[in-house]
């Protein structure tokens, strides 16, 4: 299985999860976020459509992997994230009758915090225990278990929380003379 073959296989079951409505990979600078001045948009997108950002959004970002001599660990943050206001904002009205803006409030980070989390218990249960076959051959692939969390809120032009997990791929792939190309 190559490196782009795992990052499909890993876009097709976000794909598939019933909740799920975009996935993105590359550098934290390739992240999509709302922008003010054109609704959703990403500067490099070249058609709206592909600049929408649609929430729960998840978003794999690569880390460093190793080699060994039987196997390759290919580890990735993956940020899963949804909004948690249209605005991001929630309106207080004052004793004055002033109105003022604050954070959204707590408790509805922490269900989207939690609905993250559990959308990332879904990638992995179905990257672990589906059929894997690759040319009609077992694919001894393993995502590996020990899978830090990290839960967060960021406002950008929008306010998103979520979940960024440390998921790491191992995948058997021996170093092998007799299928080298010379």
């Amino acid at each position: 299985m190559t490196y782009k073959e795992l990052v499909d296989r890993i876009a097709r079951v976000c794909d598939q999860h019933p909740i799920i409505r975009d996935f993105g990979y590359g550098a934290i600078t390739d992240l999509k976020t709302m922008n003010a001045e054109h609704g959703n948009s990403l500067v490099t997108a070249t058609d709206e459509e592909d600049a929408m950002t649609l929430y729960p959004y998840v978003f794999l970002n690569p880390t460093q992997s190793t080699r060994s001599s039987q196997a390759i660990s290919y580890r990735f943050n993956m940020i899963v994230m949804d909004t948690v206001l249209d605005n991001g904002l929630e309106l207080l009205h004052g004793d004055a009758g002033d109105i003022d803006q604050k954070d959204p409030p707590y408790n509805q980070t922490l269900q989207v915090q939690s609905d993250c989390q559990q959308y990332i218990d879904d990638i992995i249960a179905a990257l672990r225990f589906s059929l894997q076959t690759f040319y009609g051959n077992p694919l001894l692939m393993d995502v590996q278990l020990s899978v830090n969390l990290t839960p967060f809120k960021e406002r950008f032009q929008d306010t998103v929380a979520g979940f960024t997990a440390t998921l790491e791929v191992m995948i058997a792939q021996p170093i092998n003379n007799c299928k080298t190309p010379f």
